[in-house]
């Protein structure tokens, strides 16, 4: 796909940055936490630990039941 020189901005390009009367500019800190990475999924690291120790415990519980047998 050729790039093809467009002229759709030129009519704003060179104007001066707007700045709010009403709205005074927002602190650096309070913007930046509107970016900040938030959990999605509250609680998901806890599950996950949970079943790894859930998982840890029945493999310790099957090697002291000698149940190593598997599927051989």
């Amino acid at each position: 796909m050729p790039l093809h020189e467009t002229h759709r901005y030129d009519d704003i390009i060179n104007l001066p940055h707007h700045v709010s009367h009403r709205h005074p500019p927002m602190s650096r800190q309070k913007r930046a936490a509107q970016f900040m990475p938030f959990a999605a999924l509250t609680g998901y690291e806890q599950v996950l630990s949970r079943t790894a120790q859930d998982s840890e415990a029945a493999v310790a519980q099957a090697d002291t039941a000698g149940d190593t047998d598997f599927g051989a």
